[in-house]
């Protein structure tokens, strides 16, 4: 997730001042809003369409084929 500092902050073995956009992990950066050390930048998703879906097609499962076989002496038994 991306994210503005508003204070500066020690990440990942650098300093990151006031204003400056970095990266961090979801869990970390909702952290580091929920202190105010940072703010979520406002993306604009308005430019960028959205692609219609595809509507799915429901998946048919394979039934392998599986050639007829004709009876023969050995398949059958007789009992006695």
């Amino acid at each position: 997730m991306k994210i503005i500092a508003q204070k500066p902050l020690y990440i990942n073995g650098d300093v990151v001042t006031e204003g400056s956009v970095f990266e961090t992990i979801e869990q970390h950066g909702r952290e580091l809003i929920n202190k105010g050390y940072a703010h979520l930048i406002e993306v604009d998703n308005s430019a960028q369409p959205e692609q219609p879906e595809q509507p799915e097609q429901p998946e048919q499962p394979e039934q392998p084929e599986q050639p007829e076989q004709p009876n023969t002496k050995a398949d059958k038994k007789v009992k006695r």
